[in-house]
């Protein structure tokens, strides 16, 4: 059944053609008797740099970036100005896929085991690794053979070169102290070194847009997207959704629903826009002078990874001439008995990746962008050096999102609550020294790579001390952009869920969210790949009327 052209009447509105809203647009127009509308508020992905994977530095802070920014952050991002961070997300179809760094990486079976336990049935490991498989055309045979890949689906996954000679002087490393080499964290147990996968096709990025909404898809009858068309408002009849008010190229509009509207926002769009409909915590609604619909916990349960940067250099020359340029992953237990991955240690070439963005995306502060341009040795070419990154996989901190005020164009509040609970520093400085130990293996340390350690000013502490590394990791803060959590999923009677095992919003009748901020807590690793399994999934539940 088309819409009905003269009312703007659709069975399924999508709000947000991202990583998630791309997966729901197809699968629910591969019903010819279904209409679909998806809503975009930023353009289409005609920007020539979105699918050429080395200019992904081009697309940060453009106008197809949302740029947020958190409040400014008492216990970590000290070196930043105003101690805020920028939370890049992308503002075009594709969403944040056509800006990321590409990474496919699924987390661990405990993460999902974990979701069943909190209260989402349904979303074991083993019940979601078919949505993994569904999606996934991975054109490695080795993979494949595994049995926890596929080919065959709509989004192409490829392997990092295995030729890169920093690469496979780190895998060897790894090795030596004691790490699998392997699939690394796309199978059961992720605690290994491997080279990373990547959505790409044949050198392009594979974004969602490019993998769901092929021009096959976009000539469907039944489905329209809208670019250019940002939902300010979900109009309701009681607890029914009826209708969708819009803003499409700065003028007001509204869209009928017939059977469902989806949110598919984002962690920041999606509780920003229940907020606004009526649908939050009670206190926070009413003192904006917002009706009152759903009194639940929207917006809370912010989280993110949080990173910091080791830089190294290498005596040996030959690295630098390396041609073959990969990242190398590693997902590690800092202590025995921890039901998965604490810390994720990326390595890689080049450190040019940072350079140029301290002040741009990193918002740095003067006097620290000058120490992170310093910390490379003489005897390398400027461009020329490696660093690890140490990513907290699991943090006990947490933050939230809050409106500004009633106007759906004020950007909402962002608060993650960095490294606010002291466990999480803990953590990172153990994953320090977990990095030390692989950069002292036998197979790095022939090739002369040694850590650049950073001259902080005023730093009072003893160098390489645990106390220097809080120093470090608390100034130099790096925001994971993997938000999640903030219209959380759980059991129809967990006063702490937004939305249900079928991601119905609770309380609502014909809402449903299907995106990242349903998580109940983070995955172990990036969150690209998790949130497109969570849209498969989504889908059938919705054509199934659950």
């Amino acid at each position: 059944m088309a819409a009905n052209k003269e009312t703007n009447v659709y069975d399924y509105v999508i709000i947000g053609a991202g990583s998630a809203g791309c997966v729901l647009a197809n699968r629910l127009s591969e019903d010819e008797n279904i209409s679909v509308l998806l809503l975009e508020a930023g353009p289409d992905d005609t920007k020539a740099e979105i699918h050429v994977p080395a200019m992904v530095r081009c697309l940060l802070n453009s106008e197809i970036d949302w740029s947020y920014q958190t409040v400014p952050q008492k216990h970590a991002c000290l070196a930043m100005n105003d101690q805020r961070s920028n939370w890049n997300k992308g503002k075009v179809v594709g969403g944040s896929s056509s800006i990321n760094m590409l990474k496919y990486v699924r987390g661990a079976k405990e993460d999902f085991d974990s979701w069943e336990r909190l209260g989402a049935e349904g979303w074991s490991y083993d019940k979601v690794l078919p949505y993994f498989l569904k999606s996934e055309n991975n054109t490695s045979e080795s993979h494949v053979e595994s049995g926890y890949h596929s080919k065959g689906g709509l989004l192409t996954i490829s392997s990092g070169s295995t030729k890169s000679k920093f690469a496979e002087t780190v895998l060897e490393g790894a090795s030596e102290i004691g790490f699998k080499i392997q699939d690394v964290s796309n199978c059961a147990d992720p605690v290994s070194f491997g080279c990373a996968q990547y959505t790409m096709k044949d050198g392009k990025r594979c974004s969602t847009s490019v993998a769901f909404l092929n021009q096959d898809v976009r000539g469907r009858a039944n489905l329209k997207i809208w670019t250019d068309a940002l939902a300010t408002k979900i109009v309701f009849e009681d607890k029914r959704a009826t209708s969708v008010e819009i803003l499409k190229n700065d003028e007001k509009d509204t869209v009928h629903v017939r059977k469902e509207v989806i949110l598919s926002a984002g962690s920041i769009g999606s509780p920003q826009l229940l907020m606004l409909s009526g649908i939050g915590p009670r206190d926070h609604l009413e003192s904006l002078g917002i009706s009152m619909l759903c009194d639940l916990p929207v917006g809370e349960n912010l989280q993110d990874h949080i990173m910091t940067i080791i830089r190294c250099n290498a005596s040996d020359r030959a690295l630098s001439q390396d041609t073959e340029k990969a990242m190398v992953d590693g997902f590690v237990k800092t202590e025995e008995g921890l039901p998965w991955p604490d810390m994720q240690i990326t390595g890689f070439f080049e450190y040019y990746l940072f350079r140029g963005l301290e002040k741009s995306v990193y918002r740095f502060r003067d006097e620290f962008s000058e120490t992170l341009e310093h910390s490379s040795c003489a005897e390398m070419d400027a461009k020329e050096g490696y660093s690890f990154l140490l990513g907290l996989l699991h943090p006990k901190s947490t933050g939230n999102v809050k409106l500004h005020s009633r106007d759906p164009l004020d950007y909402p509040i962002i608060d993650p609550h960095y490294l606010e609970d002291p466990s999480d520093i803990k953590t990172m400085i153990k994953g320090v020294r977990v990095t030390q130990k692989l950069i002292n293996a036998e197979a790095v340390k022939k090739l002369g790579i040694t850590p650049a350690y950073f001259q902080f000013p005023n730093c009072p502490h003893e160098m390489d001390s645990d106390e220097y590394w809080e120093h470090v990791i608390r100034h130099i803060s790096l925001p994971y952009l993997h938000a999640a959590g903030t219209c959380k999923m759980g059991a129809e009677d967990d006063p702490s869920a937004v939305v249900n095992p079928a991601l119905r919003v609770r309380g609502l009748d014909n809402v449903r969210v299907v995106d990242a901020s349903v998580m109940p807590h983070l995955t172990s690793g990036n969150t690209n790949a998790p949130t497109i399994m969570i849209a498969e999934k989504g889908a059938d539940l919705i054509k199934q009327n659950m």
